[in-house]
């Protein structure tokens, strides 16, 4: 779930590297400091990475009640849709690190987390030397945009219980990371099984792990998402 870690500075007591756990780039450092029993925190963030949520979570994290402080977040978030008590999802908080990625195939701007955008970049231009145009369908979304797609389908009479075999709640879809892509190819069928007949998705099987992307729902999965062959995650 967490996007960061700590790594002791050198020579430094009590002060922390604040880095990516995608690419172990460092976001900034944190100072921890134990006086008479009172713990005290600094953070102080590079000026690119100077996001609110980002300090938020060197905070917990160092604190150790980050997961807790998320879930919460995320329950009070989704009220409107169903207890979440018993909902069996990993929570994955929103990327602040992202980078344009061009456009996707129906013509709209996409982000993605730079390690996932270099990973994506290098299997693309692979899959064109072999004929493959791979494409992007969807990538970074935000806890906002996650609600409003449910919101479409609730609006047009869809249950949440149909809903949820399809998308995931706010807090916890892969996209929120900027490492999933729902991925097409000119041609052929868009966020549909049938896509697993086309050669792109043939190419997928054979290549992506190669370049650290994995079908996230595969035939069979346990977590109540029907199959997915066009959703891939980049897990490094």
């Amino acid at each position: 779930m967490n996007r960061i870690r700590f790594k002791a500075c050198k020579n430094k007591k009590d002060c922390f590297w604040i880095k990516d756990s995608l690419d172990g780039k460092k976001l900034g450092k944190i100072t921890v400091k134990n006086k008479s029993k009172n713990i005290t925190h600094k953070i102080k963030l590079k000026s690119q990475f100077d996001h609110n949520s980002l300090k938020q979570e060197a905070l917990m994290t160092s604190n150790h009640t980050w997961g807790k402080f998320y879930y919460d977040f995320i329950k009070n978030y989704n009220k409107n849709y169903i207890d979440i008590e018993n909902y069996d999802f990993p929570l994955f908080v929103e990327s602040c690190r992202l980078k344009p990625c061009g456009i996707d195939m129906f013509n709209r701007p996409t982000l993605l987390h730079p390690a996932a955008k270099k990973a994506w970049v290098k299997m693309k231009q692979s899959a064109l030397k072999d004929g493959i145009d791979l494409q992007i369908i969807s990538a970074f979304r935000s806890l906002d945009y996650q609600k409003t797609l449910i919101n479409n389908k609730l609006e047009k009479g869809l249950s949440i219980e149909t809903i949820l075999n399809i998308n995931t709640l706010p807090g916890y879809s892969e996209h929120h990371t900027g490492c999933a892509i729902d991925i097409g190819s000119k041609g052929e069928a868009v966020i549909e099984e049938a896509f697993d007949q086309s050669n792109a998705f043939k190419w997928l099987k054979n290549n992506a792990k190669q370049f650290k992307f994995t079908m996230t729902y595969p035939k069979g999965n346990t977590t109540g998402v029907c199959y997915e062959p066009w959703h891939w995650c980049f897990k490094p």
